[in-house]
């Protein structure tokens, strides 16, 4: 009678420690803690620096009268494009020789978001904010630049050349075009997505790597329509030689296309690294 009670009391017990256990909140286990190197931030931001700095010249030396608009903007455009191939430097940094190859891609995957980040941040919004306010009747890369003395006269002015430094090979830029703007409006998703990463990476979460992954897709379809709109259309908004559309559609446009991929692959190994560690 007494064993049989005792069974029960234990049984009971069990059964409200079971309940009381089912009812507590699962936590998710944290991942691995990832931090980009010091050494490949530092490369980064000096890289950043340097090429951002050198825009800045440009810019300045427009202004004093030293380079025309075009010339300008166009070696602004080549400086950026080769810019956003900062996050391969990361494969060939000496310091890194010698590191896991899965943090290797954490740190290529910070400097690709960071860089793109940028060019959304520093171009792309402010153009999406003001450009339907800033252009009106702008139909050739002349009437660009006849608004010349204008930018020249006050270095508050300068915010037309940032704006419209694109329109030097592209007139979508300034003629409101309405496919070219839709696409830009990512740019608002994109920044967002690069803090909500950055942020899931800082709590060590196993779904930070989702972000590349689920992301890769929309600047690949975003640039291919960017792109083929405009060939499909004749190449009506190019306003300069094949060596411009090249630049326009090809030069200052595959890293949207190819890199994403890229990095949407290494984000699969990524997480599946993390996910291993479960």
């Amino acid at each position: 009678m007494v064993a049989d009670c005792d069974i029960k009391g234990r049984t009971k017990g069990n059964k409200m420690s079971i309940s009381s256990a089912a009812g507590e909140p699962q936590k998710i286990p944290r991942a691995s803690k990832r931090v980009a190197s010091r050494s490949t931030i530092k490369v980064f931001w000096t890289c950043t620096a340097l090429v951002w700095g050198g825009v800045g010249v440009c810019a300045g030396l427009f202004f004093v009268g030293a380079l025309d608009f075009v010339t300008s903007a166009k070696i602004g455009l080549y400086a950026i494009s080769i810019w956003l191939n900062a996050w391969m430097l990361v494969f060939l940094l000496p310091q890194n020789k010698g590191r896991p190859r899965i943090d290797l891609y954490h740190d290529a995957l910070v400097v690709w978001m960071l860089s793109y980040a940028l060019t959304n941040a520093l171009w792309e919004i402010p153009w999406v904010l003001f450009s339907p306010f800033v252009f009106e009747n702008l139909n050739t890369l002349n009437d660009v630049v006849a608004h010349t003395e204008f930018m020249r006269d006050s270095p508050l002015n300068m915010y037309w050349w940032v704006l419209a430094s694109f329109s030097s090979v592209d007139l979508r830029t300034v003629n409101h075009n309405s496919t070219f703007y839709a696409l830009e409006l990512y740019s608002f998703v994109n920044v967002l997505s690069v803090v909500f990463f950055f942020y899931l990476n800082k709590k060590r979460s196993p779904y930070r790597y989702l972000i590349p992954v689920l992301g890769s897709g929309e600047p690949v379809a975003s640039t291919f329509i960017f792109s083929f709109s405009e060939v499909f259309a004749g190449f009506e908004n190019m306003s300069g030689g094949v060596a411009d559309t090249l630049l326009a559609l090809l030069w200052t446009q595959y890293q949207y296309f190819l890199f994403p991929l890229i990095f949407g692959y290494l984000g699969v190994k990524l997480l599946m690294e993390d996910w291993r560690e479960r």
